[in-house]
């Protein structure tokens, strides 16, 4: 059973940037250069620091892996999809007095794409201390030659960083990703229960497996802050833990961003609505049994599912998953009643 989003189709014109994708590489890039503002705060300025060169996280290219019709543009044609930058430095680069041809080198990997590239700062008395060296996106192996950066004090440096390091905080990770995740995050979990529900009406259940609106908050709260459990113990809650993996080159994730968040969500909401209801983790797939193999008798379907599976599940354990109940909170309300909340 899964219950994803639809997909995001024909967000864009040929031969420009997905646009949900687009918005979520923004708030991926002001964080990964907050990452590399705090470490240089934390290492302290070299003496004869000048200015800052910030680099960029994407390329962008017309996949060369099947995205499904997500790739097509309003109109028809292609959208162009994100390709990974990585750098053997940080991202972004304190230029100093004595810089005179820095070769910063990367790779761009994703989308189908690997490919290689390089250019050079160079530190240039009256050009802008604070270079962003990218227009609105760049295409995949696309570079822009030398990069010059000019002179500024360094209390100035400081505050650059600091204010990259709060606003990547305020404006791309909280009223940024968060927001997104939320309303993601909502959205995922009413279609996991309408799929439960769904389930219970083939069990020839009246009441509806719906969670009450609080329920639906909660999971979500919990996806994006944490559940008691993961806070008391200091762990990353599931949007912490999905934002870090997004953001660590070493995991090549595979997908586009937007699918990446999308999957997450769904897995962590799927679990999180079968832990609501009392459900057991294989509770979908000793339903699936029993429909097929028409087995009503909890005993039999626990050694059926037994011998078919491999996997050891108790009468008792069949009996939760054949009896669903709604949410405590749900009192027969109905999945119309949701329709707001999202």
């Amino acid at each position: 059973m899964t219950a994803m989003l639809k997909e995001e189709l024909f967000l864009g014109v040929d031969g420009q940037p997905h646009q949900g994708n687009f918005k979520v590489c923004e708030h991926l890039e002001n964080l990964w250069w907050a990452q590399s503002a705090q470490r240089i705060l934390d290492e302290g300025l070299p003496a004869d620091a000048v200015g800052l060169l910030f680099l960029p996280m994407w390329d962008w290219a017309t996949p060369l892996i099947n995205v499904g019709r997500k790739g097509r543009a309003t109109g028809g044609g292609k959208l162009l999809f994100p390709v990974r930058r990585d750098y053997e430095s940080e991202s972004i680069i304190v230029v100093t007095s004595a810089m005179t041809a820095l070769s910063v080198s990367h790779t761009a990997s994703g989308m189908g794409y690997f490919v290689t590239g390089e250019q050079t700062v160079t530190y240039a008395p009256g050009a802008n201390p604070e270079v962003f060296p990218r227009p609105d996106y760049l295409q995949v192996g696309e570079t822009l030659g030398a990069l010059r950066v000019g002179r500024e004090p360094e209390d100035k440096i400081v505050s650059k960083l600091n204010t990259i390091i709060q606003t990547a905080n305020t404006e791309h990770l909280w009223l940024g990703l968060y927001s997104l995740i939320g309303r993601m995050g909502k959205k995922i979990v009413v279609r996991n229960q309408e799929a439960f529900n769904f389930e219970a009406n083939a069990l020839g259940k009246q009441s509806a497996m719906v969670l009450d609106p609080i329920d639906v908050d909660r999971i979500v709260d919990e996806m994006i802050y944490g559940s008691s459990k993961e806070i008391e113990k200091g762990k990353l809650s599931a949007s912490q833990r999905l934002i870090k993996c997004l953001l660590d080159p070493s995991k090549g994730i595979g997908v586009d961003p937007k699918k990446y968040i999308a999957d997450s969500l769904q897995r962590e909401s799927f679990r999180a609505v079968q832990r609501a209801l009392g459900d057991p983790v294989q509770g979908t797939q000793i339903r699936t049994f029993a429909r097929e193999e028409g087995l009503s008798d909890y005993e039999q379907i626990a050694e059926g599912f037994t011998k078919s599976t491999g996997k050891l599940v108790t009468g008792d354990l069949v009996q939760k998953a054949m009896e669903l109940s709604p949410s405590v909170h749900a009192n027969g309300c109905a999945i119309e009643a949701l329709g707001d909340t999202i």
